[in-house]
């Protein structure tokens, strides 16, 4: 809704004008009323009004005096429509001279109101929209301009970092619930606002604000100011664009050293990325921190895991990582180092029990490529070790040649259908990858060579005993499409299924 200001003399013209149309079906929100131009003035100078509407002859100041006024006093300066008579055409047009282009004859008629009124939203949208462009042009062009500079150390001039007098601090938060944006843009604008709002509320106290964004969606705020005392209104601010941006922590310090803008964003990011590892929250002075410990001295760790998997001591292995995970918060072990340290350890215990295909699983990938925080860390750790202990509770419950033996027959009256080893697996309530081993280590292949070379070898004997066709063929052993059956066919007959039949049949007739 557009903000209108109507200034008239006259109550029951200004009444009149009020209940002449309906203003917020046109999208118009008269909030206020005026006498004169002094009111209205100083109405201006605490409110934010979209649209006046003054008539120009008035006690105290007249309209003439109020558009001058206006123009000269007013920051963000409204459009102005003057309601005149005809006699008042001369002072309508002395009105030109401050900006105004839009004028109203008395007695006013409703539907020109409107076409004015439309005029006019449709003139400051349309500003709306191309100052909002070229703010985020502006943006934009700043925050390349910032990424080239932390992440590839070029030297750009975003900020003026030679002027000694002036106080830096650097924060970072990272956004996690990524979903809250549509894209890139959206991200800019709502930093965009941020940074406007945050400067609005604060520029009393001195201090300015800049906002960026990273490739690695951390929100980066620098604060600027000449005053040292000003400790405490950064930090109040940090938290505001904290709750504004729904951010866990934000980790920030004094930036001194102003060659070395690249070298200071990182060491911000490693304390971050431990703050938010061990689920602190809140606005965190990076000196709270303090040096990361380069390595884990824990070299019994992985052997005692293996233990107790083997005595099925579940609760005591959960116990044991959170033992881990507390040693490594007091140390301060940096969450790159855990999480290297645990990939080891995990491929330690694989490696010890022979479950290779467990690394072929998600889990690892997770636990390798993500930032989880220590508690859901934990907790996809535990499953992989969960997996472990399945595997082994199933190695000691099936006895492995009549077991297979029940597999290979299922296979055999289910091969032309849509089976994997997976679902044979929920067949016979195995773990499909102690199912997988076992298969491998009993056929001396793994499942899918099987299934294939089961196929082809019914699909041989078709062709020899049938007319079929081929795409015929292909469907009743299990192989949906008939290129894809042509080319396992020849990978293990030799020669596609045409010229396997045609030999056959040649050497009949022989």
């Amino acid at each position: 809704m557009l903000k209108v200001l109507l200034v008239e003399d006259e109550v029951y013209m200004r009444k009149g004008i009020i209940k002449l149309i309906d203003w917020k079906k046109h999208g118009f929100d008269m909030i206020v009323e005026a006498s004169n131009g002094q009111e209205a003035l100083e109405i201006l100078k605490k409110e934010k009004v979209d649209v006046v509407i003054t008539d120009i002859k008035m006690p105290v100041m007249d309209g003439i005096e109020l558009i001058k006024r206006i123009s000269e006093e007013i920051e963000n300066k409204p459009s102005v429509v003057i309601i005149s008579g005809y006699n008042e055409f001369e002072f309508a047009k002395a009105a030109i001279r401050y900006g105004v282009n839009d004028y109203l004859l008395k007695p006013i008629d409703e539907v020109e109101l409107i076409q004015t009124l439309e005029r006019i939203k449709t003139r400051i949208l349309n500003e709306r929209e191309f100052d909002r462009r070229k703010s985020l042009y502006e943006y934009l062009k700043r925050n390349s301009k910032f990424l080239r500079i932390i992440e590839f150390n070029e030297n750009q001039n975003i900020i003026d970092i030679s002027d000694d007098k002036t106080f830096r601090w650097v924060g970072i938060g990272k956004k996690e619930d990524l979903q809250y944006y549509e894209d890139d843009l959206t991200v800019c604008e709502n930093l965009l606002d941020i940074e406007r709002e945050v400067n609005t509320r604060f520029a009393s106290k001195g201090v300015g604000f800049k906002c960026f964004w990273d490739s690695f969606f951390n929100v980066i705020v620098i604060a600027e100011t000449e005053f040292r005392n000003r400790k405490n209104q950064i930090v109040q601010a940090f938290e505001f664009i904290l709750n504004k941006l729904n951010l866990q922590s934000m980790v920030y310090d004094e930036f001194k050293n102003s060659n070395d803008l690249n070298g200071f964003y990182r060491y911000l990011l490693k304390k971050l990325s431990f703050a938010q590892f061990y689920e602190k929250s809140g606005i965190i002075e990076a000196n709270q921190i303090g040096d990361f410990e380069v390595y884990i001295e824990d070299k019994k760790f992985g052997s005692e895991i293996i233990k107790l998997i083997e005595e099925r001591k579940i609760d005591q292995i959960k116990n044991k990582l959170l033992q881990f995970f507390d040693e490594c918060q007091k140390k301060k072990i940096s969450p790159e180092i855990i999480r290297g340290f645990i990939i080891l350890t995990l491929l330690e215990i694989i490696d010890y029990f022979e479950i290779y295909q467990l690394l072929e699983e998600d889990g690892l990938k997770i636990i390798l490529r993500s930032n989880l925080q220590k508690s859901k860390f934990i907790e996809k750790v535990m499953e992989i070790l969960l997996q472990v202990e399945e595997y082994i509770t199933q190695s000691t419950k099936f006895n492995s040649s009549s077991f297979m033996k029940k597999v290979e027959l299922f296979i055999r009256e289910n091969y032309n259908k849509d089976i994997t080893i997976k679902s044979i697996a929920q067949q016979f309530y195995i773990n499909p990858i102690y199912l997988g081993r076992m298969f491998k280590k009993y056929f001396n292949m793994p499942f899918n060579k099987y299934l294939h070379m089961l196929r082809i070898e019914q699909a041989k004997k078709l062709l020899l005993k049938t007319d079929k066709k081929i795409y015929e063929i292909a469907k009743e052993v299990g192989y949906n499409d008939t290129d894809y059956f042509a080319l396992k066919f020849e990978e293990f007959v030799g020669k596609s299924p045409s010229k396997y039949r045609n030999s056959l049949t040649e050497e009949v007739n022989f």
